[in-house]
């Protein structure tokens, strides 16, 4: 749609126009787009389109009014994931979990899985499923109901026989609908849940009941759908969303935009970069006109080229090493990553045909028009060859990343423990945490599992997430139990975040103080597993439910994000406070001879020493062959 003014200008005038225009409604689809254009004119015998004394301002407090009217949809499961997801709405996805009472271990697990699918869905916009337990909600939901536990609104709903996936309306709001997950049991909860979120394409009609599901198969590390794979290049028409992302058409062409996230553990110390092979085609140019395409990763410029002239070149190749490493060999440790993209969150890649305008005479500047740049679907972007060896804890990497939990895209080797009685709040962080998993890898966590601290629980080879107030009784558990164990290191862990961050100087001497008070106040504290040293424990603890709030929207607001660093960091209601606490441990694995020098990088005395006495050992080992070889040829002269 176009509105467009004609201006003539005698002089330089800036007039104020308002506009009340009214949409007709037969134009609006599911996207749209509103275009305002000038035609402006500043002379009549001498133009120049691109003179910057010709120009408008939309005011920002200008809007759109929509007048809506809710309307009844059929309850059909072919619509899913909507209504309770809409792709076309870019707010925040709001999805309320019910629960007759206090979900059990099976349970929560089931809604976790089903969170990270919603959660998947969402993506970039945020997902918030806040925990109800035996309340009627006011907006579309989903309700867990087993025969033998069902909320009072649906206390007549019908047993089922078999895991059972329904839509309904809500009993308080006909335009509502509900999503019912129903089983015999709890078990059946779960395999309910997974019938959904991987056979919700082949369901019709307002039931469906889940017969049996194949075993699904176990994913590998780092191949999460949303992540760079690493053992292949990956071509650019593999992370495209809509079929024109790669052109660009115009002289106001906007860059064209390719998201791509690494997994946050590669090793990309003294690393050369990132190869990139970019093949791109161009409309011939004129001979007197410089056009470029630019390269940028989250707005910083990379690289830049004058496009081809030549109408009978069709493509253009480049490799490139975009993103170079910090080769500096003063650097400290924790300094190992690539400068340009950051591994623990989403980054962007801009390609920004920039095509340069015909001057036609003294003072006329015209576009010479048709400007078309694509860049081609089998260029592509190696990250393979990368080890996996990362410092930890760093809260940056597991909030921005989910890492370590989401090595696994299904989340088979993450473990969380939550209170003997957890609270709807505190589920509500558990489930908004998946949902968070689920959008940073695109895939359900559906082998999450969820213990209670009065299990037995066995933490080898697990990553412990750990959700609980802070002084949880352990009264009920063995002192050489091993949640005993795992509570006791969360306690000094929550002690040095809150007492013990005076000084960062590890040889300074700390300054401890006991405080006792009644405030609202949450932390989230990384620390390495004491069941085994290849994996993590992130806790996360809060004194009140107000309290858990604000570690919910710490975790779930991209501001915040921004903020929490570190291997502590203490959030209450003035903000977020990080704190790097303890010593750091390192996960993942590189060859020898990179680890050790890796590790001695920041010792030159010791490495140079290391050299001599490895030049000396090498030098006694070939002194000790000659000398052999020659007591062999003597004694031979000797026969």
């Amino acid at each position: 749609m176009y509105i467009s003014s004609n201006i003539l200008f005698s002089s330089i005038v800036r007039i104020v126009l308002l506009y009340i225009y009214s949409l007709n409604s037969k134009y609006i689809q599911d996207y749209n787009q509103i275009r305002f254009e000038l035609v402006g004119y500043y002379d009549l015998t001498c133009q120049d389109y691109f003179s910057r004394s010709i120009w408008t301002e939309i005011n920002k407090s200008r809007n759109i009014t929509l007048d809506e009217t809710s309307l009844a949809i059929d309850s059909r499961l072919e619509y899913l994931p909507e209504p309770f997801f809409d792709s076309k709405d870019y707010s925040k996805l709001m999805l309320p979990f019910v629960f007759a009472t206090t979900p059990n271990k099976e349970t929560i697990e089931a809604a976790a899985t089903l969170s990270s699918w919603f959660g998947a869905q969402a993506d970039w916009r945020g997902a918030d499923f806040p925990v109800l337990v035996n309340k009627t909600p006011e907006q579309h939901s989903v309700v867990f109901i087993t025969n033998t536990s069902k909320p009072d609104f649906l206390a007549d709903y019908p047993d089922v026989e078999k895991p059972t996936i329904d839509i309904i309306s809500s009993p308080i709001n006909r335009y509502k609908k509900m999503l019912l997950i129903l089983g015999r049991d709890e078990k059946d909860l779960k395999t309910a849940v997974n019938g959904l979120v991987f056979g919700h394409k082949v369901m019709t009609g307002r039931s469906a009941s889940i017969e049996g599901i194949n075993q699904i198969p176990m994913r590998k590390a780092y191949d999460a759908p949303r992540w760079l794979r690493g053992d292949r290049p990956v071509h650019f028409n593999e992370l495209t969303d809509y079929p024109t992302q790669l052109q660009a058409k115009g002289l106001n062409n906007g860059p064209i935009k390719l998201n791509i996230r690494l997994a946050p553990d590669l090793f990309t110390w003294r690393e050369k970069g990132i190869p990139i092979t970019l093949q791109y085609r161009n409309t011939p140019e004129d001979e007197t006109l410089d056009s470029r395409l630019n390269m940028l990763i989250n707005q910083e410029f990379i690289s830049g080229f004058i496009l081809e002239k030549d109408d009978s070149l069709l493509s253009t190749t480049k490799t490139l090493l975009p993103l170079i490493a910090n080769t500096d060999t003063t650097q400290n440790t924790e300094d190992f990553s690539l400068d340009g993209i950051d591994l623990a969150k989403r980054n962007e890649l801009n390609f920004d045909f920039r095509f340069a305008v015909l001057k036609k005479g003294e003072c006329a500047v015209a576009p010479p028009g048709g400007e078309y740049g694509v860049i081609d679907g089998h260029s592509s972007i190696d990250a393979s060859g990368f080890d996996h060896y990362i410092a930890l804890p760093d809260l940056n990497v597991f909030a921005n990343s989910g890492f370590p939990f989401t090595k696994y895209a299904d989340l088979q080797q993450t473990l969380v423990v939550l209170d003997n009685n957890p609270t709807p709040k505190a589920i509500s962080v558990l489930l908004n945490l998946t949902g968070h998993f689920g959008a940073i890898t695109g895939y359900p966590g559906h082998r999450l599992t969820v213990q209670h601290l009065n299990d037995n629980i066995n933490y080898d080879d697990k990553d412990v997430l750990v959700i609980t107030k802070p002084n949880t009784a352990t009264n009920n558990l063995d002192d050489g139990s091993q949640t005993n164990i795992l509570l006791h290191n969360n306690q000094r862990a929550i002690k040095q975040a809150i007492y013990n961050g005076a000084y960062d100087d590890d040889d300074a001497e700390k300054i401890q103080i006991n405080v006792k008070s009644s405030g609202d106040m949450a932390v989230i504290t990384g620390f390495q597993s004491p069941f085994d040293s290849e994996r993590s424990i992130v806790s996360l603890t809060a004194t009140t439910n107000k309290a858990f709030t604000l570690l919910d929207n710490a975790l779930m607001s991209s501001e915040s994000l921004e903020l929490i660093k570190g291997s502590a960091a203490i959030i209450n209601t003035q903000g977020i406070k990080t704190i790097k606490t303890d010593k750091q441990y390192f996960v993942g694995h590189i060859p020898v001879h990179t680890l050790i020098w890796f590790h001695l990088s920041d010792h030159p005395f010791i490495l140079a020493l290391l050299s001599i006495l490895v030049l000396l050992l090498i030098s006694f080992i070939i002194w000790r062959l000659l000398q052999a070889l020659t007591y062999k040829r003597l004694a031979e002269g000797d026969k």
